[in-house]
């Protein structure tokens, strides 16, 4: 999540500059510590950026069109005075830039689509997209337990982003709603139910506490800058 959130603090950035030319002048707009900039709005790049590597940027007078290079991690959307379009990020989950011991060589990816977004004063007004993960499916072998994918909507609500992912395979049930906004706070609520006895030691160690009848549940809150 802290990565998707690097692309939309990187969109969001970007979408204020579009009638400025030098693509230096992004410094005092983008969030800090993002990367360099060389170049103009309407050709140039954003080099170091943190887990994307090097960004292009290509403008025109409706919006940016902003780009990464092939590899494991793929970013790609463009940028208008009202927020963004056709946003696709593609990665795996050990990609993730985030110092959590529970995600360090996990196997499976992430994928975020948003068609559309409109971002205002920092706030997400409305959104349409999808997400999707196969984290819980990817890593039987490490765990001798696997989950269903994930897949589900992405909206706004209450001036946030919210991803809803659930799956269902051969009696298990995973819910799981993350909501945050450019302010750098997220939540997440993940239910989980499974007949699988060992999938108890497995999502305990993961934090989750058990509930009832093979419901297992994990509420956190954070920051992922």
């Amino acid at each position: 999540m802290r990565g998707l959130l690097i692309g939309l603090a990187v969109l969001a950035g970007l979408a204020s500059l579009i009638r400025y030319f030098p693509l230096t002048w992004a410094g005092t707009a983008l969030p800090s510590g993002v990367g360099t900039y060389s170049g103009t709005i309407w050709n140039g790049q954003v080099s170091n950026v943190p887990l994307l590597g090097a960004v292009s940027v290509n403008g025109s007078l409706g919006g940016v069109q902003i780009q990464t290079p092939p590899g494991e991690v793929t970013f790609s959307g463009d940028v208008t005075p009202n927020g963004v379009t056709d946003l696709v990020l593609s990665m795996p989950i050990a990609r993730l830039p985030m110092s959590d011991t529970r995600l360090e060589g996990l196997a499976g990816r992430m994928s975020l689509q948003i068609d559309e977004a409109v971002i205002k004063d920092g706030a997400c007004v409305s959104a349409t997209g999808r997400a999707s993960s196969d984290v819980l499916a990817a890593n039987r072998g490490r765990f001798q337990w696997a989950g269903p994918e994930l897949s589900g909507p992405v909206d706004c609500i209450d001036g946030r982003l919210r991803v809803q992912l659930s799956g269902e395979d051969a009696g298990q049930a995973v819910a799981a709603t993350i909501t945050t906004g450019l302010d750098g706070i997220y939540r997440s609520e993940i239910s989980v139910t499974t007949i699988d006895a060992a999938a108890g030691n497995v999502l305990t160690l993961f934090g989750f506490n058990p509930a009832d009848a093979g419901r297992y549940t994990l509420s956190e809150q954070g920051r992922w800058r």
